[in-house]
């Protein structure tokens, strides 16, 4: 049984940020254009897909004609087995997902999806069609168009958002959810709000109609560099020229930007809207986050467990971020033993090394029957720092 949950909104004063914020960035992007204009020019396109793109090794693709929408998806494995739905985040496609298609699809029918405005998916210009209540409904249609009902969902950074929602009104289709760095949208607007979100000047600017977009562009699409570079110089080489090429490629016109910023613009200007009907989910959930995120803070995802019965946490040492690229064979094995399809290899990174911080405190498995985290102001990177400073970790197991 769902139970609801106090009713939060923005306060005014959120709305008399965005604007300030949005004037402050127009008047940089301005000068930026008269004095520098060249970081706005697009000196190199990339006119052939990357060979990656196309690798039969990563899956089939298909599209899904749904009503008003055309959506590109990825799939590999078995069609009998279980339904894997992975749904990526910002600035992302399918393919950020390319090593859990390889792996988790001998176990699962996986798919990647791309978004609505994301990769070969339709990218329709208009706001109204990034509404939170349009993007879930054509999620279900897609879940009925390709003769399921239930899945298991994963999702990573924005795609939790648009996950958490979809698992509020569709809770009878979601068998597990498993949120890798994306805290629950309630949580998030309200650190947003307080300031505890980083680059929270971007989120406050992307309103703005048409410049944003550009601001992402500019520089050859140095977005991505940035983004992945420590992936890029990672002795896990996970990343390799190629993949960014891949990015690049996906992202390299204006309109390739519209859909996924349009994102932001229905989550700041209609949270209020769909906020008022969250409600506590009793869908096992499996939280994973790196505790070098520098977007995604621990106490944001620990925050958002107060929204859930069921729930395990895993904290990744030494990842940042992009969880599944970063280290995708000990992400993968998160997720396996979350879903229990084995429990011995999950322990451990391409190394060997055995990086599951809160095993013993925390566990993993739909074996969690309630769980609480009590939080102070600090945010612990370890469990031996949660214990040396005083913090309650508890868990409670069926028999």
């Amino acid at each position: 049984m769902s139970i609801p949950l106090p009713k939060w909104k923005p306060p005014s004063s959120f709305y008399l940020m965005i604007w300030i914020h949005s004037i402050v960035h127009l008047l940089y992007y301005f000068v930026n254009l008269i004095f520098n204009p060249q970081k706005y020019k697009r000196f190199r396109k990339i006119v052939v897909p990357p060979f990656c793109l196309s690798a039969e090794e990563n899956g089939l693709h298909q599209y899904v004609k749904l009503s008003s929408s055309k959506y590109h998806y990825v799939e590999r494995g078995n069609r009998n087995n279980p339904l894997l739905l992975l749904i990526h985040g910002y600035p992302e496609f399918w393919y950020s997902w390319r090593y859990q298609l390889r792996s988790l699809s001998f176990n699962f029918w996986v798919i990647a999806l791309d978004l609505k405005g994301f990769g070969d998916s339709d990218k329709p210009k208009s706001q109204s069609e990034y509404d939170i209540q349009v993007l879930i409904g054509e999620l279900h249609d897609f879940l009925i168009a390709i003769g399921r009902d239930k899945c298991s969902l994963v999702t990573h950074g924005l795609g939790g958002l648009v996950g958490w929602y979809f698992l509020n009104e569709y809770p009878e289709t979601v068998e597990n959810f498993i949120s890798i760095a994306s805290p629950h949208p309630i949580i998030f607007m309200q650190e947003l709000v307080h300031n505890r979100v980083h680059h929270k000047d971007w989120y406050f600017f992307s309103p703005v109609p048409y410049i944003p977009e550009k601001e992402a562009m500019k520089n050859e699409l140095q977005i991505f560099d940035k983004l992945f570079k420590v992936m890029l110089i990672s002795k896990r080489f996970t990343m390799t020229g190629e993949d960014l090429e891949a990015y690049k490629y996906t992202f390299s016109r204006t309109e390739d930007w519209v859909g996924p910023i349009n994102y932001f613009r229905t989550l700041l200007l209609r949270q209020n809207k769909y906020s008022r009907q969250l409600k506590k989910s009793h869908i096992p959930v499996l939280f994973i986050i790196g505790n070098s995120d520098p977007y995604i803070s621990l106490e944001m995802i620990c925050k958002s467990s107060e929204f859930v019965e069921n729930f395990s946490l895993k904290i990744v040492e030494d990842a940042g971020h992009f969880l599944n690229q970063e280290m995708p064979n000990y992400v993968n094995g998160l997720i396996l033993n979350f879903l229990k399809i084995y429990e011995s290899s999950s322990d451990y990174d391409n190394d060997g090394t055995d990086r599951s911080i809160l095993r013993k405190v925390f566990g993993a498995g739909k074996n969690v029957m309630s769980s609480t985290v009590n939080y102070g102001n600090q945010v612990w990177s370890t469990s031996k720092d949660a214990v040396e400073k005083g913090y309650n970790i508890t868990k409670k197991l069926t028999p």
